[in-house]
């Protein structure tokens, strides 16, 4: 099994998150949920760990930020916005394999997927 293989086994997908959410927690969106995840971004071969909780998590068939509609399609299924612990936000895509990237919103129309991530809670 390769490493990406591995990460990817261990790693909670978007959908996984929010199916377990509470009714509470999806009320929430917009604000900081309660549980912190490690996200780690592989964008080089020593991967960056940070924290951050779910602000908003969802299917992209359901509105999504306008940041995100270019990736409305058969390639990914899902978003998550994530507040990290300096304040900033992350923008979290999942494929339709379960797979989740970090996405860069460069535009009304462009979105980036620059590079894998996983996530832990």
């Amino acid at each position: 099994m390769s490493d990406r293989e591995d990460q990817q086994e261990n790693s909670l997908s978007l959908s996984e998150i929010d199916s377990s959410r509470t009714l509470d927690e999806k009320q929430r969106d917009g604000k900081s949920g309660k549980i912190t995840y490690k996200i780690k971004f592989h964008k080089s071969q020593e991967p960056t760990i940070e924290e951050g909780k779910v602000t908003e998590i969802g299917l992209l068939d359901d509105s999504p930020p306008v940041d995100l509609q270019a990736l409305n399609t058969d390639t990914y299924t899902h978003y998550g916005i994530f507040r990290m612990k300096d304040r900033s936000t992350t923008m979290i895509v999942q494929d339709q394999n379960g797979e989740t990237y970090k996405a860069l919103s460069l535009g009304k129309d462009t979105v980036k997927i620059p590079y894998p991530v996983s996530i832990e809670s």
